[in-house]
């Protein structure tokens, strides 16, 4: 696991924690209804958006590996070892 995916991780442990008091005193006011709400789902969303894009990229890397098998298996030669791009680790 990726520094990145345990800050998310701990990140989506704190929203639902954040929802405690809701679900079990009853207590939300006005003010802290609102705020969290917002940040909460902005929050979720870059995760989501996040998460996507790092599945884009080994779905990427997958489909390289599986040509460059196919190219491989026809053309006769052993297949190039290709390590997977860490760049999208680094971005936002």
């Amino acid at each position: 696991m990726s520094r990145d995916e345990l800050i998310e991780g701990i990140i989506m442990i704190l929203i639902i924690i954040g929802f405690w008091p809701v679900a079990f005193l009853g207590w939300f006011p006005e003010g802290y209804k609102y705020a969290y709400y917002g940040v909460s789902g902005v929050l979720v969303i870059l995760i989501f958006i996040r998460r996507l894009a790092r599945v884009r990229a080994g779905l990427k890397y997958s489909r390289q590996m599986r040509d460059l098998r196919e190219e491989a298996q026809s053309g006769g030669q052993p297949m190039p070892f290709m390590p997977p791009d860490d760049s999208n680790e680094k971005s936002p």
